[in-house]
């Protein structure tokens, strides 16, 4: 590895070891320069400020979630209508604990974005995901009314909240560091908590 390189990645072990003891907003540059053996000046050679040396910690690794996420379901809209239907509890069964444990291989990252982050950090994250989430119950709705379901009313706001509280359920593991086979557990039985919900609301 390169100087420059070495410097960035002890900059960034630096941060990340800055942000989980303080937070965010207590974080300070010159303490995240001591720990990484450089001058305050010399960070914001690789890094503009506090912002940007946050987001390089989490960014791509949340971002990638996300995008994989978007890859689950738009995989699942593309099936026929009658074969949603019947791979919708395997779905779940499959891509709970997939969602659980990637954030679990990544459980420094998940702790300073949802526990330790900029303000909104962890709102923008889950706002991402229930979008993702939000548009696939649509899609999944208009699929059960072709095949001539009778689907429950729902609008906007219900389905946001709906959504919303499924992925919160990760702050809870990560924040309570809840040990991977515990996460894993309880995020299935949830899991199928709401399939159950949304099989009811589908006329499944």
């Amino acid at each position: 590895m390169g100087t420059r390189n070495h410097t960035a990645a002890a900059i960034l072990e630096a941060g990340k070891q800055e942000f989980l003891s303080y937070g965010y907003e207590k974080a300070s540059m010159r303490r995240i320069a001591q720990r990484a053996g450089v001058t305050t000046g010399a960070i914001y050679g690789y890094f503009p400020g506090k912002e940007a040396l946050f987001e390089a910690l989490t960014g791509e690794t949340a971002q990638r979630l996300v995008d994989m996420y978007q890859k689950v379901h738009r995989e699942f809209a593309a099936m026929p209508p009658e074969r949603q239907a019947e791979e919708l509890m395997n779905v779940t069964e499959e891509q709970v604990p997939w969602l659980i444990n990637y954030v679990y291989d990544h459980f420094d990252t998940f702790k300073l974005l949802l526990c330790c982050g900029a303000p909104g950090a962890g709102n923008f994250f889950f706002d991402q995901m229930a979008q993702v989430e939000e548009q696939s119950c649509w899609d999944f709705a208009d699929a059960m009314r072709k095949l001539g379901h009778t689907v429950a009313e729902f609008d906007d706001m219900l389905l946001h909240i709906v959504c919303r509280s499924f992925f919160q359920q990760i702050e809870e593991f990560v924040s309570h560091d809840v040990p991977r086979e515990k996460a894993v557990y309880c995020a299935r039985i949830l899991g199928q908590f709401q399939h159950a919900g949304w099989a009811r609301i589908m006329g499944l």
